[in-house]
């Protein structure tokens, strides 16, 4: 073995070793954190909840305890009905809040919310205000520019402004629609279109937006900065 390999494979053995570990603290879900569900809809309301739990928890360790919690009871309803939409919705919700917060596999995730949510879209393409246009839109936002698989899911915002503007047609008055869908535009550069739809999502209720979306705040202020736009009065 050649100095140079040599190099190569000590440089590579502490990444593996992270991995490894990172992997193996996953916390899994024991019997007593389950409650014994067996209707779909029953299984899909604690995927609901388990996802609201998740997105409320302090800590890494809870959001991944939770989230797994959540993808446990939606795959087990899909296995009883595979069209159950609340059970569609909430693994891929729940699967999101997973990989934000374990990278190893995160690549088999996206599959999973993009296979998830476009079974959901071809059977009831308005459940929770356009839900899974929201969620593709924002996958093909936010997803790394390159893969090294073929099957990777990558950036393209030109299909995430096409999953978010079906969105705003859905569901004009639901506010992320709008703003989800601002980003994206400006991410085009398409300004005018972006300040349109952040002006539209300035005038609607952002009531419950605080528990929905925390950084809803920050994120338009950014956004507002760059299209060179006033805080609301």
């Amino acid at each position: 073995m050649n100095l140079e390999m040599k190099n190569k494979i000590q440089k590579i053995i502490p990444l593996i070793s992270l991995i490894v570990l990172v992997h193996c603290t996953v916390p899994k879900p024991n019997s007593s954190q389950l409650q014994n569900l067996v209707m779909p809809q029953e299984l899909g309301e604690a995927s609901r909840e388990a996802y609201r739990t998740a997105k409320k928890a302090k800590s890494k360790k809870d959001k991944l305890l939770h989230a797994n919690i959540g993808i446990h009871y939606a795959e087990e309803c899909l296995e009883k009905n595979p069209e159950e939409a609340i059970c569609l919705y909430y693994q891929a919700l729940n699967t999101g809040t997973y990989i934000q917060n374990h990278i190893p596999n995160f690549q088999r995730g996206l599959r999973k919310m993009v296979e998830s949510c476009e079974k959901l879209i071809t059977l009831q393409p308005d459940y929770e205000q356009g839900g899974c246009y929201r969620v593709l839109g924002n996958i093909y936002a936010k997803a790394p520019s390159f893969s090294l698989s073929s099957k990777g899911v990558t950036q393209d915002l030109d299909l995430s402004v096409e999953y978010l503007r079906k969105a705003v047609e859905i569901a004009p008055d639901y506010p992320l629609n709008r703003l989800f869908l601002a980003r994206s535009l400006e991410e085009i550069d398409d300004k005018m279109g972006a300040r349109e739809q952040l002006e539209a999502f300035d005038k609607l209720s952002h009531e419950k937006l605080d528990e929905e979306y925390p950084t809803w705040k920050k994120d338009r202020g950014n956004l507002a900065k760059k299209l060179k736009i006033e805080n609301p009065a």
